[in-house]
């Protein structure tokens, strides 16, 4: 991403080249710097781009000159260690324990296709299908 404040012939120099964006000062939004909100895209910045930014957004001490009443937000966190702070002893005595995992349904099985299932309900089952093999033997013979 190459970052500009003004077209010095530079949207026609950058046109061609395949992953190369062009984008102006004025129309910079957080899409453009870090599109699927992963951070860290390798940006350019012209120096006219870079002394514009005072003006546009100002700092934390002056307010910005291109936009009514703007001032930088100030940070909400001292601390960016964010992972040192979740595991820290004072968190960690306060939030909730961990959930243990759901137990599964078991599949419920048919009795009539599954011995072992059937057998379980009906004990008895095991020696009515052996005589009942065993006469359908005798019947063939």
């Amino acid at each position: 991403l190459i970052i500009y404040n003004e077209d010095h012939g530079i949207r026609q120099a950058f046109r061609n080249l395949p992953g190369v964006e062009l984008l102006n000062v004025d129309r910079m939004n957080l899409l453009n710097l870090c599109p699927g909100g992963h951070l860290g895209r390798f940006c350019i910045w012209t120096q006219g781009a870079f002394e514009k930014l005072d003006g546009l957004y100002g700092t934390w001490r002056k307010a910005s000159t291109e936009k009514s009443s703007y001032n930088l937000p100030k940070p909400m966190m001292k601390n960016s260690d964010l992972a040192r702070l979740i595991n820290s002893e004072e968190i960690q005595k306060v939030v909730r324990p961990t959930k243990t995992a759901p137990q599964r349904a078991h599949i419920k099985k048919n009795p009539l296709k599954n011995l072992g299932v059937m057998l379980k309900l009906n004990p008895h089952a095991k020696s009515t299908k052996r005589a009942a093999i065993l006469a359908q033997e005798r019947s063939k013979a």
